[in-house]
């Protein structure tokens, strides 16, 4: 059947000949497209296999929807991810990372295409690290987990087996969590590479630099702060209850914060500016008078309870003061361009093919998500 419609079109095109208007060669490649689809072609695409290096879903068949198996979430070259080696990312995400996927629908849709970008770019980067021989050690990504445990947790063998047991309650395992910190630990080496040397910023950039971002580098004002992290709105109340009744803030905070991070401190954050907090938290403590308590309020990390310290003023920039930084500032500017640079040619000639349900809208820019802080509510 198939080479017989092959022979159909064939005589009909060599019947009318070859158009030679713009509109009648159109029509044509309109025909041949339809054809393709019709018979052999159909299957060819349907199969998700390449021709002339193109396939279903990218370049010049962008227009064609990506058949990919059922359970596939992108290729990207010949491997196969699928929905559950996704979803397993998504669970390693939100234990080391603490993202967490939205609730609301719409927002479900965004993350998860958001965590398949995520991820693919991950790959490509892997790619490139082992093309350029950065390897990572098994030892040195234990190691630095074993960090993260005594940073979040405490230390000890202890500490380390509840942390692992969190992982299996969390959907993921020791393993997972090794392979992504191997990731992490080579693309930093790999981005060390890409950028190289950016070389010095002269006075004269520097100065110029300040005169542009005078209002901005100024010091903003600053807030000393205590934070107590729970699971739920009714036990933040329960905490600032106690707290008013005359328990101090610091022996509560030991006794039932979730942040292990300030726990040990009595719940004390540091002195931080508005920007370096989670927009709902800032809004609340920079609204809060000095030595008094605040809350319940929520971000990604649970129900906080938070008290305000001191205060800091804001204070204007000085070139004298601020001349090193900002010519640091510049080095790191340049050296980020480099590697957004370098990034975003790879990410376009990697060539992945997202499933439907987990395309970006725009598959060739750079990643937005990006792993949250690791602890509190910052």
């Amino acid at each position: 059947m198939m080479k017989t419609l092959l022979h159909v079109i064939a005589r009909a095109v060599k019947r009318v000949g070859w158009p030679s208007a713009r509109a009648g060669r159109v029509a044509v490649s309109a025909c041949t497209v339809i054809a393709l689809l019709l018979t052999g072609g159909f299957f060819w695409l349907h199969s998700g296999r390449a021709a002339f290096g193109t396939y279903a879903g990218e370049g010049a068949l962008s227009f064609v929807p990506a058949w990919l198996p059922a359970d596939v979430a992108f290729r990207y070259g010949d491997k196969l991810v699928t929905e559950d080696e996704l979803n397993q990312h998504s669970d390693m995400l939100r234990v080391l990372y603490g993202v967490t996927t939205p609730k609301k629908e719409d927002g479900k849709a965004q993350f998860r295409k958001d965590v398949a970008k995520s991820y693919a770019v991950s790959l490509v980067l892997q790619r490139a690290a082992g093309e350029r021989d950065i390897s990572i050690a098994d030892k040195q990504a234990r190691d630095a987990l074993t960090r993260f445990v005594s940073e979040r947790i405490g230390e000890g063998p202890g500490a380390y087996n509840q942390f692992i047991q969190s992982l299996s309650d969390e959907g993921t395992s020791e393993k997972v969590v090794l392979n992504e910190l191997k990731r992490r630990l080579a693309i930093a080496k790999l981005s060390d590479a890409v950028v190289g040397d950016v070389g010095k910023v002269t006075d004269k950039e520097v100065k110029q630099a300040f005169v542009r971002r005078k209002d901005s580098l100024g010091t903003p004002e600053r807030r000393a702060i205590s934070n107590i992290v729970v699971k739920s709105k009714d036990e933040a109340r329960r905490v600032l209850r106690e707290i008013r009744s005359g328990t101090s803030f610091a022996k509560v905070a030991r006794t039932v914060s979730l942040d292990g991070s300030t726990r040990d401190k009595g719940g004390r954050l540091g002195t931080l500016s508005k920007r370096q907090l989670e927009k709902s938290y800032a809004e609340v403590a920079f609204s809060t008078d000095k030595g008094e308590l605040f809350g319940p309020v929520k971000n990604q990390h649970g129900w906080n309870v938070g008290r305000v310290n001191k205060i800091l003023p804001p204070k204007p920039a000085e070139f004298s003061e601020i001349k090193k930084s900002l010519a640091q500032q510049l080095r790191t500017e340049t050296a980020l361009e480099r590697w957004r640079s370098w990034l975003g040619e790879r990410i376009a000639d990697a060539g992945i093919v997202y499933a439907d349900n987990y395309r970006p809208a725009d598959p060739d820019a750079l990643p937005t998500m990006a792993p949250s802080r690791l602890s509190g509510p910052r």
